[in-house]
């Protein structure tokens, strides 16, 4: 059911309370044509307006909030998208982070559209995804093509995963319902590609929606072009939150796909410029022409005038706030793309669609049709990690380790370290801290300026007076009596570098001597594991095929 306009909902919530729409403008100090206006859909109002008619309904904190959001404008403060804005990390630095990532990255927005890559995923592509434009470089859109359907092996497989998530969240294409970009890129395809199309409908025939609590991990299996077969774990991973946007990093799987990301590091070149970013006006046009919307159709879908959309497309007049929201709800636009239009402007941000659905807000754009959240609990998500092939461990929300898969106990027996008192696991500073980690992590200081970076350096060694940083602190009382030599080792490496300064996915090489004396090399990132547990994972990738040696004995 698609959400009320921000005019019905006002006649709604107007109605409810048996008020004329003379009445309400009487109490909010209105004229009853602008009432009327609102509610027809002729005008949106602004902040300190809302602020004022929710008074006069005598609306509930949460309509209030939700009347907010049907205009366009910032919802009511709320401590989760608080917290989910502080976890962004600098929106400027995106394309600097990921070019230093050692092995492919993507980073997709709500659209699964690539927003950002580093060299090292041309050189597995062998085309310049800067030479595409971003609707190109939608996933689905573009292993629809023959180019990647010549270099993707397990097509079938890898495209039925990423069709599973689309399900999952909503558009499934066997039940009658899909979200408008969805159905922009199948017209695309079938315009351009229609060899593509059967293909795709008999997966989305037989694909079962994502279940929640399964790690997004895919098999990718990759031909290039002069023969040589690689292979990689494809991993989704939180990058932002708040605007709706993903790692999707791809890593070597067996030992020659090592030595091949290993011989691609090491040889300069293959980098793209940086996609320049387009102005409203001109994406307004483009995604309108891409979804073959008439100016008077989309005026109709926002609630604004078509003179109005001609007007914001030849970039005579600036939009509002709340048009901004309207229009690229109305599109189905991504929240990365929404919130560069409002800084564009000078507004405030808004939290993306995916941000919505996580605080347990109706979805309004992109994930409209997506099911309830729900917890997928630890039995599914320890279980999960136990298939994994490569070492990894469960961190709680209070980052407890409390649980590790097989290969992680071979590397480092965690049983070993006792929990602190009263913690239900070995807390992640005690692993850094101990003589295990100091012993054997070659790279000590880089991994722990990443994992612990230097921005919780108050809350371990001041005495903060938040309530919220008490788990921390004791931790840091805890470890000063039980491992001083290790925290202040943690402390120097704070005070040399500030070490990883992002919120997004944390990702390092992480160097490990085992007892028996052989040096391996992972790539250590922590991400989340379901949208609606409270837990981490800290994976361990192999690097180099002595590491997939070392694997392979286990």
């Amino acid at each position: 059911m698609a959400a009320l306009s921000f005019g019905e909902f006002l006649r709604t919530l107007r109605t409810t309370r048996g008020l004329t729409q003379r009445q309400l403008a009487e109490a909010s100090g209105l004229s009853t044509g602008t009432v009327e206006s609102y509610e027809e859909g002729r005008r949106l109002p602004d902040a300190p307006v809302i602020d004022r008619l929710a008074p006069a309904m005598s609306l509930s904190e949460a309509d209030h909030d939700q009347l907010r959001r049907a205009a366009g404008l910032r919802g009511l403060p709320d401590e989760f998208e608080a917290a989910l804005r502080r976890g962004r990390g600098p929106v400027d630095t995106i394309w600097d982070e990921v070019q230093a990532t050692g092995w492919v990255t993507l980073v997709v927005n709500e659209r699964r559209e690539i927003v950002a890559w580093n060299r090292l995923a041309n050189r597995t592509s062998e085309i310049d995804l800067g030479s595409l434009t971003q609707f190109q470089r939608g996933l689905l859109r573009m292993a629809s093509t023959p180019h990647y359907d010549r270099h993707l092996v397990n097509w079938d497989e890898l495209i039925g995963r990423l069709i599973s998530i689309f399900k999952g969240e909503g558009s499934d294409l066997s039940a009658g319902q899909s979200n408008l970009w969805v159905a922009e890129v199948l017209e695309s395809i079938g315009r351009e590609n229609p060899e593509f199309l059967p293909r795709i409908f008999d997966l989305f025939l037989s694909a079962e929606a994502w279940q929640e609590g399964l790690r997004n991990v895919h098999p990718i299996h990759w031909r290039l072009s002069e023969g040589r077969a690689l292979h990689f774990w494809g991993v989704f991973a939180d990058w932002s939150n708040y605007d709706g946007m993903w790692a999707f990093d791809w890593h070597a799987a067996d030992a020659e796909s090592a030595a091949w990301v290993q011989e691609q590091v090491a040889e300069p070149g293959g980098e793209s410029a940086p996609p320049v970013e387009m102005p409203f006006a001109e994406k307004l046009r483009q995604e309108r022409a891409i979804a073959h919307m008439s100016a008077r159709t989309l005026a109709s879908e926002s609630g604004l005038g078509a003179s109005t959309i001609a007007a914001y497309e030849a970039g005579r007049r600036r939009p509002s706030r709340a048009a901004v929201l309207s229009i690229c709800r109305a599109l189905n636009i991504d929240g990365y793309s929404v919130n560069r239009f409002l800084r564009e402007f000078g507004y405030d941000e808004e939290p993306s669609d995916w941000a919505r659905w996580l605080a347990g807000d109706t979805p309004i754009s992109n994930y409209r049709n997506r099911t309830q959240i729900y917890e997928a609990g630890s039995a599914v998500i320890n279980g999960s990690t136990n298939d994994l092939a490569w070492p990894s461990v469960v961190l709680d929300a209070g980052c407890h380790v409390v649980h590790a898969n097989a290969p992680a106990e071979r590397l480092a027996p965690l049983q070993s370290i006792p929990p602190l008192p009263g913690r239900p696991g070995p807390h992640l500073m005690q692993l850094m801290v101990s003589d295990l980690f100091l012993e054997s992590l070659r790279n000590w200081d880089d991994v722990a300026g990443v994992i612990l970076p230097g921005r919780l350096e108050p809350l371990v060694l001041n005495a903060p007076r938040e309530a919220s940083t008490n788990n921390l602190l004791d931790v840091g009382r805890q470890m000063m009596r039980s491992h001083p030599a290790g925290l202040e080792r943690l402390a120097a490496v704070w005070r040399d570098s500030p070490g990883f300064t992002s919120l997004r996915r944390p990702g390092v090489r992480f160097d490990w001597t085992t007892q028996a004396g052989e040096d391996l090399s992972f790539n250590c990132v922590i991400t989340g594991i379901s949208a609606a547990d409270p837990y981490k994972a800290l994976d361990l990738f192999p690097a180099d095929p002595a590491t997939f040696a070392w694997l392979g004995r286990g």
